[in-house]
């Protein structure tokens, strides 16, 4: 290798000569490349790389000049260096306030022949102010391997300093297994070989795996080093690999390009210190640790045919997917492909139903941390059989990662696919609650159902069952149902009731969340050792008040019919009960929208939802999506006592202007939320013909013929408005530029008044494009004035100086040259006060740019 001519011989030489030079310098600099934690792709490390970036023959890798120091026994001088310069970033990326991550710096064998490494390093981060776990050092197993038992000296040294050791390049050597007997390491990095085979090899991946599981085993974090693409990234995740680091992330970068990524927003992000623990529990689990294969023919093929394993955060409102196997991907991608692009699902999406008996075991394991075993039920009548259990608690976010393992799923057809667990749970669902009593000493236990778990739970226990007037068995009753129950249910009537018929039977009314409901009491032996009963209290208020429903149903069609007749300008009257959503549609007008909604159905917002992009005019979508939720339906009606919503309703693809209108009536104990759809594009298209007229009219009165922009006038009411929103405190941030174009009276005496106005127009063309998110107005004849908001307010001082550089271009050109000023409101009691600082700024500025001819 030679540079500018030099030989081989020469470099190196070059390289020896300069070392000193080059340290004192820092033409050295310190690189940065994250290591990325699997469990939550945040930067939980960095690794430092030395570049040599000379002044005079360009940048060497440290491949190119590294292997020359460590034969001249010279890296310590550079490994002690850059474990200054780490300090030092780590220290200024707090300063940028950043989280503040540990960093590892290589150091060679050789280093330890020419000074007491551990003593030199561990004095250098006590000088830094910083805990000695901000700092780890990497050992390659090459160098390991040529002295072992010195090494292993210098490790348990480097770990009773309380500074983290890693081994380099692990399995790329031939003694990484027995060094694992020997020596402990804190972290192992997995050579770029086996990563390579990740997307080529099965034998590769069994391998990884293993070396990873290894690791782990043994108390050490995994990182897999040359990750490039997001298959090994996913593979890796799957398996446990804690760590991963590599250009499918990010290259190494210096702290300049760190702070820069994220003032930008670019940035992958730090690790909370304080969520170090939880995603460490959380990056360990290995989704194909699972030692049953869903194959019982068990082989190098089916080793990654493990049952389908898949880890979700879970918190108060909702369950984030984190990870799962290639088994769960191809159960997903099989039974509910809907479900692959959604990473995050929301609890109050969730409804009773297929499912939900699961999905409230894993909240609760999720709350309590016990592990379960349970069955449920597929859409498709399939039986399944998770086992369920709680990982780590995030003491950041409170969240718990909880791992589900889908155990067994039963055939279509099997005649097994009911089970007595699942049945017993589903027919305890109706009961309010259960009493199991004791018939010859009237002891009991009573049990609440709880619905949305499918389960029941011990509520109380007590005696005197038959004893009716007992508060403590909990039955809240009206004072007349509770007089005919107690004459009814005695112990003597149930006790032959079940003789008789095998089930005693009465229905009555409880108060139920304040509310008389009518219940059926059932009671039914119990066989075995003993005089037992069962005594169960069903909801059966939907089935007594059917009846009374289809009657009301038929009643309101016709009430609805008679208005849509009286009123010809109703398209849709819906009525919609608020608590279930269930909804039913009346069309008085005949006339059927793009719309098309049934004529009745349940969970009603979310059934328009998703009709919207078909049934409402493509440029009123966004408005409508916004306006029309359940909740700002509901808000507004409570606020005002009705919602309104103008909107265009698609007919066979035409627009019509309609009205929605939506209250809510009291009828029968009970709310309904009625909503009318009215035909109002007759009336709105003669208002928006006259309002385009007068637009029109005014839209000429307040611009500027010669620039295009607002002028004076326009400006004089922008500034009224800002008033009354100072006025009334309600006032966001802003800023008020003002710019003053030079050198006009010149041009025109010069060169006449259409040079005049061209370089009026160049001016204003250069002023809006810098402040690009702002109405620009100009206010006199070289006069012009911004008012910053948003986007531009928030990167005030960014554009004003590129403005200036602008304007020094520009005169070096002998281009038009504008002269600005800004000042942002702190509080003032009017736009003028901000004015006449943003007029000050203007004018020293323009002297300033004067000076610089």
């Amino acid at each position: 290798m030679g540079i500018n001519g030099k030989t081989t011989a020469e470099f190196e030489q070059y390289i020896i000569d300069n070392l000193d030079i080059a340290l004192k310098e820092e033409w050295i600099k310190a690189y940065h490349q994250p290591l990325i934690r699997a469990a939550s792709g945040k930067v939980s490390d960095e690794e430092a790389f030395a570049k040599w970036e000379d002044p005079k023959y360009g940048t060497f890798s440290a491949s190119e000049f590294v292997p020359i120091l460590e034969r001249k026994k010279l890296t310590y001088k550079l490994d002690l260096y850059m474990a200054e310069r780490v300090l030092k970033k780590i220290k200024s990326q707090g300063e940028h306030g950043l989280y503040m991550v540990p960093e590892s710096i290589n150091i060679a064998k050789t280093d330890f022949d020419r000074c007491d490494m551990v003593t030199e390093i561990a004095k250098r981060i006590d000088a830094s102010g910083l805990s000695r776990d901000k700092l780890s050092v990497e050992l390659s197993e090459r160098t390991i391997s040529s002295d072992v038992d010195f090494m292993k000296t210098q490790i348990e040294r480097f770990h009773n300093e309380g500074i983290k050791v890693w081994m380099d390049d692990y399995g790329s050597g031939y003694s990484s297994l027995l060094l694992l007997l020997q020596i402990r390491f804190d972290l192992l990095k997995v050579d770029k070989a086996f990563v390579d085979q990740i997307e080529h090899s099965e034998k590769g991946r069994i391998i990884l795996t293993e070396l990873v599981k290894t690791a782990l085993s043994l108390g050490m974090d995994t990182v897999a080093e040359g990750v490039e693409t997001r298959a090994q990234s996913e593979f890796l995740r799957e398996i446990g690999c804690t760590k991963l680091q590599g250009y499918f992330y990010t290259p190494a970068l210096s702290l300049a390009d760190i702070i820069e990524r994220n003032e930008k927003g670019i940035q992958i992000g730090f690790e909370n210190p304080a969520e170090v623990d939880y995603f460490e529990q959380l990056g360990k689990v290995n989704l194909y640790d699972l030692s049953i294969s869903t194959n019982d023919d068990y082989s190098q093929d089916t080793y990654f045919d493990t049952m389908p394993m898949v880890i979700f955060s879970i918190d108060d409102v909702s369950a984030q997917f984190i990870r799962g196997n290639k088994t769960f991907r191809e159960f997903i991608e099989n039974n509910y492909k809907h479900l692959l692009e959604i990473d995050r699902f929301m609890f109050d999406s969730f409804k009773p139903g297929s499912g939900y008996y699961s999905f409230n075991a894993v909240r609760q394991c999720a709350a309590d941390g016990k592990r379960v075993i349970i069955d449920d039920r597929l859409k498709d009548g399939r039986s399944i059989q998770l086992l369920i259990r709680r990982i780590a608690v995030n003491p950041v976010t409170h969240s718990a990662a909880v791992a589900i393992c889908i155990l067994s799923v039963s055939n279509y057809n099997s005649e097994e696919n009911l089970t007595y667990n699942y049945v017993a749970r589903i027919l305890s669902q109706d009961y309010i609650r259960l009493y199991f009593v004791d018939m010859d000493t009237e002891n009991y236990t009573a049990y609440f159902s709880d619905g949305p778990n499918r389960d029941i739970r011990i509520d109380s226990r007590g005696s005197n069952f038959f004893n009716l007037t007992n508060d403590d068995l909990g039955l809240n009753m009206l004072p007349e149902d509770k007089e005919q129950l107690i004459k009814s249910f005695t112990k003597e009537n149930v006790a032959q009731g079940i003789k008789n018929n095998e089930i005693f039977s009465v229905v009555t009314r409880v108060i139920f969340d304040e509310k008389p409901i009518y219940v059926s009491i059932k009671a039914v032996k119990v066989h075995g050792n003993g005089n037992h009963i069962i005594v169960g209290i069903s909801d059966a208020d939907a089935q007594i008040k059917d009846r009374e429903a289809l009657e009301k149903a038929k009643e309101e069609k016709l009430i609805y019919s008679r208005i849509g007749a009286l009123n010809g300008d109703f398209v849709y009257i819906y009525t919609i009960d608020p608590k279930t959503m269930h909804f039913i549609k009346y069309n008085p007008s005949g006339n059927n929208s793009d719309m098309n909604l049934p004529a009745e159905g349940d969970d009603f917002f979310n059934t328009v939802y998703k009709r919207i992009p078909v049934g409402i005019y493509h440029e009123d979508v966004a408005a409508y999506q916004a306006a029309l939720t359940k909740e700002n339906v509901f808000r507004q009606i409570k606020n005002t006592g009705i919602f309104e919503h103008h909107h265009r309703l698609n007919f066979n693809g035409k627009p019509v202007y309609v009205v929605m209108k939506a209250t809510i009536v009291h009828e029968d104990d009970s709310d309904l939320l009625i909503i009318g759809i009215i035909n109002v594009d007759e009336r709105v298209k003669k208002e928006l013909e006259y309002a385009k007229s007068l637009d029109a009219a005014e839209n000429k009165a307040v611009i500027d013929d010669l620039t295009g922009i607002k002028n004076k006038t326009a400006y004089s009411e922008a500034e009224r408005k800002i008033n009354e929103q100072i006025a009334n405190k309600e006032m966001s941030p802003f800023a008020i530029a003002i710019f003053d174009i030079n050198d006009l009276k010149q041009v025109n005496d010069t060169l006449g008044h259409q040079a005049g106005d061209t370089l009026i127009q160049n001016g204003c063309a250069m002023i809006c494009q810098h402040f690009k998110h702002s109405p620009v107005f100009r206010v006199g004849g070289d006069e012009f004035v911004a008012i910053l908001k948003g986007y531009d307010y928030n990167n005030v001082v960014r554009l004003m100086d590129n403005f200036y550089k602008h304007n020094l271009e520009n005169k070096a050109k002998g281009e038009v040259v504008v002269a600005a000023g800004m000042s942002k409101y702190d509080n003032d009691k009017a736009v003028a006060t901000i004015f006449k600082r943003a007029d000050e700024q203007m004018y020293a500025n323009k002297k300033k740019l004067k000076k610089s001819e």
